[in-house]
C-alpha cells in the first residue's frame, strides 16, 4: 500500500553537510600537555540519575510486593522502531552473532571523529570514523509513537570504525563520546536534558545503554533509541536530526546532519520487498465485509537454526455455504521473503470430539503467499476437493491481499 513521506518538525535541523559515502579517520597521537578536557564522568552520572529516578525503591510494603511481581510481557512503550525490524539475525561466516548489521548500508552520513584515550600518564587521542545510516523496516502506514505521521519507518544504526592497524587493540583504545541529538524543539545542553539519546549495542532493548567514557575495543554498530523514561527526550528517528560526538575537548565537538528518511527502490531496495517470514507474522488475517472466512498463520522454529515451518489454516465455506477448512504447511530457510508452491490439504472422514474417527489427508492444490508489511498478506491460490463435492476450489486471477486483525502479545510487528 503506499505510504506517505515523512513530513520535517517544526523547526529541524538544517541538512547541510550530510555525507553520501565513508569518511576515512586520520591516526592517533598524543594531546598537548595541560589542555583541559571536560570530566566526562559526570556527563554519565547526570545521565544515570536521570533514567534511574522513575524507577525508585518501593518503600511500604504494599508497594515492595507488587514491585517484585513480574509483569505481563508487552512491548516497549518507548521503542523507536518496529520490533519486527531486527528478527532474523544470523551467524556471520566466522560463526558468530552479529545482532547488528557490521557494514553500513543505504545512504551512509559519516564523519571522522577524534576520540579521547589514555596512554599510562599521557593523554592522546585516534581518530575513528563514524557512521550514521538506516535500515528498512516494516511500513504499514499506520499512525504510531515513532512514526507520527505514518511514514516510511526505519531503525537508525551507529558504526563506529577504528582503523584496521588499531582494531582490537586493548592496551591503547579510544573511550566512548558524550553523544546528544537536537531535533526540533530538543536543543543542544537544553538545562532537562532532553538532548541525550540512548545507545545500545542490541536492538528492542528498554535499558541497555553505553556508558559513557566505556572503552571501544573493536568496531562496533549501535542502535539508536529513547530513553524510557518520561522526562527525557524523545525522538523520531525518522525525521531529520543532529547528531553530536563530544570527547570533552574544546573545539572536540563534531555533529553530523541526518535527513529525513525518504527511501527509495535504490537506497533501500528492502524497504520495497515483502517482509522476511518469522514469528512477528503470527496472526488472523481477513477481509471487511468476508464475516466468517479468515486465515491463521504461524512460524515455527525447526531447532536446526537455518530453518523454520509455516503453517496456515484458511477458514471458508463450501458451495453450500457450510464451514470448510484448509490447511497450509511448508518449511523454508531463515530469510525468505515469499513461500511458492506451497502445499494445502484438506481433511474428509472424520468425527467430532469424543466421536473421532481418523481423518483422511487429501491434497487440494498449492498457495504461493508473502508479507508486504506487518498488517497485510498477500497471496494466490490454485485448488480443489477432489474427493467431496462442492468444495471450495479455484484459480486466483490476481493476488488477494488480507489485512491482520491484531498483533500478537509481546510481539509489535507493526
Amino acid at each position: 500500500m503506499p505510504v506517505p513521506s515523512n513530513s520535517v518538525l517544526a523547526g529541524a535541523v538544517l541538512l547541510a553537510g550530510a555525507l553520501v559515502s565513508p569518511v576515512f579517520a586520520a591516526d592517533r597521537g598524543a594531546i598537548a600537555v595541560g589542555t583541559p578536557r571536560a570530566n566526562l564522568g559526570t556527563v554519565q552520572a547526570q545521565r544515570a540519575a536521570l533514567v534511574a529516578a522513575p524507577r525508585s525503591t518501593a518503600t511500604s510494603a504494599t508497594v515492595s510486593k507488587a514491585a517484585i511481581t513480574p509483569n505481563e510481557l508487552t512491548a516497549s512503550s518507548y521503542r523507536a522502531y518496529p520490533a519486527s525490524c531486527f528478527s532474523d539475525t544470523l551467524p556471520n561466516p566466522s560463526n558468530t552473532i552479529q545482532p547488528l548489521p557490521v557494514v553500513p548500508t543505504g545512504t551512509l552520513y559519516s564523519r571522522t571523529v577524534t576520540l579521547y584515550e589514555k596512554n599510562g600518564t599521557q593523554d592522546s587521542s585516534e581518530d575513528v570514523t563514524i557512521t550514521i545510516f538506516r535500515v528498512a523496516c516494516s511500513s504499514s502506514g499506520d499512525t504510531l509513537s515513532y512514526n507520527p505521521d505514518g511514514g516510511y519507518a526505519g531503525a537508525t544504526l551507529m558504526r563506529i570504525q577504528r582503523q584496521n592497524q588499531y582494531e582490537g587493540d586493548s592496551k591503547l583504545y579510544p573511550q566512548f563520546p558524550d553523544i546528544r541529538i537536537a531535533q526540533g524543539s530538543i536543543t543542544f545542553d537544553n538545562p532537562n536534558f532532553t538532548d541525550y539519546v540512548r545507545v545500545a549495542t542490541e536492538p528492542n532493548t528498554v535499558l541497555a545503554d553505553t556508558t559513557v567514557g566505556s572503552a571501544i575495543i573493536n568496531s562496533t554498530t549501535y542502535v539508536l533509541e529513547d530513553y524510557a523514561s518520561p522526562t527525557l527526550g524523545f525522538f523520531y528517528f525518522n525525521h531529520a536530526f543532529t547528531i553530536r560526538f563530544d570527547n570533552g575537548y574544546t573545539g572536540g565537538r563534531v555533529t553530523i546532519n541526518v535527513p529525513d528518511y525518504a527511501p527509495t527502490a535504490q537506497t533501500y531496495p528492502a524497504a520495497y520487498k515483502p517482509m522476511a517470514i518469522n514469528g512477528y507474522l503470527t496472526g488472523s488475517w481477513s477481509v471487511p465485509g468476508h464475516g466468517g472466512e479468515g486465515m491463521l498463520t504461524q512460524v515455527f522454529d525447526n531447532g536446526d537454526g537455518a530453518t523454520r515451518t509455516f503453517f496456515a489454516t484458511w477458514y471458508t465455506f463450501d458451495n453450500l455455504g457450510l464451514p470448510f477448512w484448509l490447511t497450509a504447511q511448508t518449511s523454508f530457510p531463515i530469510g525468505t521473503t515469499q513461500l511458492t508452491n506451497v502445499p494445502v490439504y484438506y481433511v474428509t472422514n472424520g468425527g467430532f470430539a469424543q466421536n473421532y474417527t481418523k481423518a483422511t489427508s487429501n491434497t487440494w492444490g498449492t498457495m504461493n503467499i508473502s508479507f508486504p508489511d506487518c498488517m497485510h498478506i498477500k497471496f494466490e491460490f490454485n485448488g480443489s476437493t477432489g474427493a467431496v463435492q462442492g468444495g471450495p476450489g479455484g484459480v486466483s486471477t490476481a493476488p488477494l491481499v488480507w489485512t491482520r486483525l491484531g498483533s500478537i502479545n509481546s510481539l509489535a510487528c507493526q
